[in-house]
C-alpha cells in the first residue's frame, strides 16, 4: 500500500457507525496496556454511534470538524480538530486543538497519519487557528514520534482519574511560525 491508496475527505453524518467502529478498533489496537480493560469497555457501539452522530450533525457542543481516510471504499482513519476547549492552553495562546486522531494497525506506517496531521494542520490554519494543541497517552511512543516528527513539542502532562481507572497524557503543541 502507498499513499495513492487513501482518499482523505471531510466526515458526514452517514460516516457515523463506520467512525464509532474504527474508533473502537483504534482503541483496543493502540491502547491494550495503555489503559485499564475497564476504561477500553466504557464506550459500547451505540454510544460511540450515537456521539459521532451528535458531533457530525453539530449537535455537539464542540464545533469539530471530521476528516475520514478510506482505502476502496472502507473507514480505515479519522482525525478530528477545532477550537481549543482546554482554558490554560486557550490562554497561552492556542486557538485550535487536535481532538482525535486514530489509524487501524493495518494502515499504520504507510505515510497516512502523517497524510492526515497534514490535513488537520491545514484545516486549522486556514480557519486562523495557527497554534494548536493534541493530548494523548504517554505512553504511546509510535504516536508521539510522529507528532515530534511533524513540529509538535511537549507542553504539558495529566493524569486523568476515572471511575474504570487513571490514564497518564501528554499533551503537544505546535506555534505558529508567522
Amino acid at each position: 500500500m502507498g499513499q495513492a491508496d487513501y482518499a482523505i475527505r471531510r466526515a458526514v453524518l452517514a460516516d457515523a457507525a463506520a467512525l464509532a467502529q474504527v474508533h473502537d478498533a483504534t482503541w483496543r489496537e493502540t491502547y491494550v496496556g495503555l489503559m485499564s480493560e475497564e476504561m477500553l469497555d466504557a464506550l459500547t457501539a451505540d454510544a460511540r454511534t450515537e456521539a459521532w452522530a451528535r458531533i457530525l450533525s453539530g449537535r455537539s457542543s464542540y464545533l469539530a470538524t471530521t476528516y475520514v481516510a478510506e482505502r476502496s471504499g472502507e473507514l480505515v482513519a479519522f482525525g478530528s480538530c477545532g477550537e481549543q476547549r482546554d482554558e490554560a492552553f486557550r490562554e497561552a495562546g492556542y486557538g485550535g486543538e487536535i481532538a482525535a486522531v486514530y489509524v487501524l494497525k493495518t494502515d499504520q506506517r504507510q505515510g497516512l497519519g502523517t497524510r492526515l496531521m497534514q490535513t488537520i494542520m491545514a484545516d486549522l490554519r486556514e480557519r486562523g487557528l495557527t497554534s494548536f494543541t493534541l493530548w494523548m497517552p504517554r505512553d504511546n511512543i509510535p504516536a508521539r514520534s510522529l507528532y515530534e516528527s511533524l513540529g509538535g513539542r511537549l507542553i504539558g502532562q495529566r493524569t486523568l482519574t476515572r471511575e474504570q481507572g487513571v490514564l497518564a497524557e501528554v499533551a503537544y503543541g505546535w506555534r505558529s511560525m508567522v
